[in-house]
């Protein structure tokens, strides 16, 4: 009798390639920059993403997403407020858009308006939580309070 073996399933195979492809990228957007990017978590540096890593981007995933607005008080220091959001099932980016800006206006009303200095996030497609002193890292290699 012949070993009953199972079946390539190509769909699959596909998804478990680009979930790899974004294994340790996080997609960041601070003011200063003008636009996305992609930042390697591991080696903290911003890549340059190619077209199937945007491409794995597009598909819908557990996403968490860090939300800050940058704050500069009258001495000079640098600070902020944040929240982190959870997706609790696979969500399109295009369809969370509208909640994220709804809590980053919430954010913004929350400091005042002589210490604005910006707005950004950082979402990770695997649905990670971010500790504050590593967004703070992040968001200060990405430049956030200049």
């Amino acid at each position: 009798m012949a070993k009953v073996r199972k079946r390539f399933n190509r769909v699959k195979q596909l998804n478990k390639v680009a979930d790899h492809l974004l294994k340790d990228i996080l997609v960041c957007y601070v003011d200063a920059l003008k636009g996305c990017v992609m930042l390697d978590k591991k080696r903290q540096h911003i890549i340059q993403p190619s077209e199937a890593m945007i491409a794995s981007a597009a598909r819908p995933h557990n996403w968490s997403c860090y939300i800050s607005v940058f704050g500069r008080n009258q001495l000079g220091e640098e600070y902020m407020k944040s929240e982190q959001i959870f997706t609790p099932a696979k969500y399109y980016q295009e369809d969370l858009a509208p909640v994220f800006e709804e809590h980053h206006s919430k954010l913004i009303k929350q400091m005042p308006e002589h210490h604005l200095c910006g707005v950004g996030w950082i979402a990770s497609t695997r649905g990670e939580e971010l500790t504050e002193s590593e967004a703070g890292r992040i968001f200060h290699k990405l430049g956030a309070w200049e």
